[in-house]
């Protein structure tokens, strides 16, 4: 299959966004700043911003998965990846942290997965045992049925629980604001969709820049308004975030531009695509490192809480800053993983369990593959 680095450069990007949302909230910088300050509405509008980074993983998931072979040696590249970062993270903390680490640590960092280590990669690796059954629904099911349900699936799973978010104590349907493999799901078929359709052959950059714009625009907008609104009705603002989530149609509309952008866009010098080929696969590492949990607490947590309270451009830069940082240094970090795995041979180890599987009395090595 031909790579797009266009798409490829897009995963960089988001990784890149990814800890500017983490040091806007964990971080601690908007949960300083004053309401309604300089500070404070910045800190939102990029937030906004910001917020589609993980909707946009899922969507070139599916919009990548659909045209792909399907190999369940992936997931076990990937199990062997996570591994690597929870015991070696968890080791090197218990080596110079004394105290830092027990036996839960270490039993989480054993099975990552099942412990919910990572919520993206506990629901990425649950939705990936039905990648199979959603590819084939998508390659059999027609436009029409696929567009009706994906309509109804983001009117019901997506505008209806934003519209009533301050009614509700629980996203319904098992959502959780997005922090679910049922919303990976959904996110998963739609970007299916768009390429089974070549939806981005049909929205220039100019239509999918603005129509970024245009999303961030109103989501920063509704936060700001039904903030104002609830803080002079009920004396307290409230109900702010309603359609700054995952879930939000709006945030859906971002990550769709996003992808329908950088689908349609090439980057043919060679130094460009020498950079794009070593740090795009790192991408995943950069999650994988900052946000395990001992880093997560003793690092991120409320590192950039000083920040509020600097002038709006200061801060924004702050942010910027170390969200660039924290993605070069474990971007390098996991080229030295990937380097290490290759030279242990693993991925290819990894394949070995395809062709075990097919050798399986039910294996058909034909069957439910998609011909393209």
């Amino acid at each position: 299959m031909e790579r797009k680095t266009g798409v490829d450069f897009l995963r960089m990007f988001l990784m890149f966004l990814v800890p500017i949302l983490h040091l806007l909230g964990d971080g601690g910088v908007l949960a300083n700043t004053q309401w309604m300050s300089g500070q404070y509405l910045s800190g939102w509008l990029l937030e906004a911003a910001a917020l589609c980074a993980v909707d946009c993983f899922a969507l070139i998931s599916g919009y990548v998965g659909y045209t792909a072979k399907f190999r369940w040696s992936r997931v076990a590249n990937l199990w062997l990846s996570i591994v690597f970062y929870t015991l070696g993270i968890t080791a090197l903390f218990a080596l110079v942290v004394p105290g830092s680490v027990n036996g839960k640590t270490w039993f989480a960092a054993f099975f990552p997965v099942i412990s919910s280590q990572y919520w993206f990669i506990t629901a990425y690796v649950g939705m990936f045992f039905f990648i199979p059954l959603m590819n084939l629904a998508l390659e059999r099911a027609g436009k029409r049925i696929l567009t009706e349900v994906l309509v109804a699936v983001m009117v019901v799973f997506s505008f209806l629980p934003c519209l009533f978010t301050m009614l509700l104590q629980e996203s319904p349907f098992g959502l959780h604001r997005g922090y679910s493999l049922v919303w990976l799901a959904i996110l998963y078929l739609l970007g299916g969709y768009l390429r089974k359709y070549d939806i981005p052959r049909t929205i220039s950059r100019k239509k999918a820049a603005a129509l970024f714009c245009a999303c961030t625009l109103l989501a920063w907008l509704s936060k700001v308004g039904i903030e104002l609104v609830t803080n002079r009705v009920l004396g307290y603002p409230a109900g702010g975030t309603s359609f700054v989530s995952y879930v939000s149609p709006l945030i859906v509309a971002n990550a769709v531009a996003l992808l329908c952008f950088f689908a349609r866009t090439e980057f043919r010098g060679r130094g460009m695509g020498k950079l794009i080929a070593l740090l795009s696969p790192a991408a995943l590492g950069v999650y994988l490192i900052h946000v395990h949990p001992l880093v997560w607490n003793r690092v991120i947590q409320n590192c950039a809480a000083f920040a509020g309270a600097w002038p709006v451009w200061k801060m924004l830069l702050l942010v910027l800053a170390l969200a660039f940082g924290i993605y070069l240094i474990c971007s390098l970090v996991d080229v030295v993983r990937i380097r290490l795995f290759q030279a242990l041979k693993i991925p290819a180890l990894c394949r070995k369990l395809d062709g075990l599987l097919q050798r399986l009395p039910w294996g058909d090595p034909g069957e439910g593959e998609q011909s393209r």
